[in-house]
């Protein structure tokens, strides 16, 4: 059953049992109905524990709702094609879930928060026109503040003139007139790395690079490259510290622990959270190795 299947079941209860869609979001203890009006369009899931508290509401069996194939065989975890991987809370949303633009690319479990849109992540990608060809690539597990914007390449202006006015975006007669699209600024590619946290209102210039396990503080305008792991702020964006010693850093970067199944990575939560980083990589290991027998 998929989330359009699952969601026509939910309606077929709800009517069955004679309540409107407030009603039943009251029942479940959802903020609002809307929850559950996109519920039954297949647009959100509904969590676990909220699947739970239906059953027992209405006298459900569990195969009732086919949960295997609604929540998968562990019931629980992260889910990279779920819109909002949280349902209750939709100021969270998984980036490459709602990216329609072929030159934005996003790995998995990397999320937006922004109460004002969580899926209009798109809008803060700005001057990104397609015939430039420069790519927004951003990483696994990436957590990205509300009000960020990366400008890109189609923001340059010529500097090397005497006047740095666009005069040809204005008028097809002045083409002939403007610099040929090759002697225009172009940066690159915007690359944010993986396991990279981004604070609220930060703004990318075009074609920076961001490492991996890096740090951005709120409100820092980033020109300029940023090495991995390292903690930067401000306007300009510099270096305050780096997050661990040369040696962690290393064997981070060598591990890629986000490279790992999802299964592994969700046993192993708890060494993410220490700092010993030799148990991570041992553990890692071995679980990699069970999961291969």
């Amino acid at each position: 059953m998929d989330k359009k299947e699952f969601g026509k079941k939910i309606k077929e209860i709800r009517l069955r049992n004679k309540m409107s869609q407030q009603e039943l979001a009251n029942s479940l203890a959802y903020t609002s109905r809307s929850t559950i009006n996109k519920i039954e369009k297949g647009i959100n899931e509904m969590s676990y524990d909220k699947i739970m508290k239906l059953v027992e509401l209405f006298g459900l069996s569990r195969d009732d709702l086919n949960l295997k194939t609604v929540h998968g065989d562990k019931l629980a975890g992260l889910r990279k094609d779920a819109l909002y991987p949280n349902p209750e809370i939709e100021e969270i949303c998984y980036i490459k879930n709602c990216i329609t633009r072929k030159n934005i690319i996003i790995g998995d479990y990397t999320y937006y928060d922004d109460k004002k849109g969580a899926d209009l992540f798109e809008n803060h990608v700005t001057h990104h026109y397609e015939f430039l060809n420069d790519k927004l690539i951003i990483g696994k597990f990436c957590q990205i503040g509300a009000g960020v914007e990366f400008i890109m390449n189609g923001a340059n202006h010529l500097m090397s003139g005497l006047t740095t006015y666009p005069f040809n975006i204005f008028s097809k007669d002045l083409n002939q007139k403007s610099p040929s699209f090759e002697k225009l600024p172009f940066k690159g590619d915007t690359i944010l790395g993986n396991d990279v946290w981004v604070g609220q209102n930060v703004t990318f210039l075009p074609g920076v690079k961001i490492g991996d396990g890096v740090i951005i503080g709120a409100n820092s305008v980033v020109a300029s490259d940023i090495p991995p792991y390292s903690i930067a702020v401000g306007n300009p964006c510099k270096v305050i510290k780096k997050r661990f010693d040369d040696e962690t850093i290393e064997k981070l970067l060598k591990l890629k622990w986000w490279d790992y199944p999802i299964e592994i990575i969700e046993k192993n939560i708890d060494k993410l959270f220490e700092s010993n980083i030799d148990s991570l990589i041992e553990s890692l290991k071995e679980d990699g190795e069970k999961s291969l027998k």
